[in-house]
């Protein structure tokens, strides 16, 4: 059986991910009440589910993986992970009481977390796997 696990950096960014969408949904829910909270969340999910999927496809460290192998996952991960993206704004969008706002602002800090991961610049042997 292969050996298959998240890595440790792609869980923990996962993990912000998540939190960033608890954060901004209860931050809509104190600013505009139960229909900016669900739209948060629902921005929030647009971008944190696709996310999930690449993370599964490309994340996954399988040390018998070839290089080539490797580039091909992220970019059949990346491409699936931008169509479940328009296909989820698509059925969102096409809901009743949506407010755009908080919706595409969740959106964008899930996203963002990206950028401020790779702020990160620890060395990865003090982090993640302890060599």
């Amino acid at each position: 059986m292969r050996n298959l696990s998240l890595i440790p950096a792609v869980r923990r960014l996962l993990r912000w991910q998540a939190l960033v969408v608890v954060v901004a949904v209860c931050i809509a829910y104190a600013l505009g009440g139960e229909p900016a909270a669900r739209s948060a969340l629902l921005g929030g999910l647009t971008a944190f589910l696709p996310n999930i999927y690449f993370a599964l496809r490309a994340g996954v460290t399988r040390y018998d993986k070839t290089a080539k192998e490797i580039v091909r996952s992220f970019y059949i991960g990346e491409s699936v992970k931008l169509v479940l993206t328009a296909l989820m704004f698509w059925a969102v969008l096409r809901l009743p009481d949506i407010s755009f706002m908080p919706l595409i602002a969740t959106f964008v800090a899930v996203l963002t977390v990206f950028r401020f991961a790779l702020l990160d610049n620890k060395p990865l042997k003090n982090r993640d796997h302890g060599y």
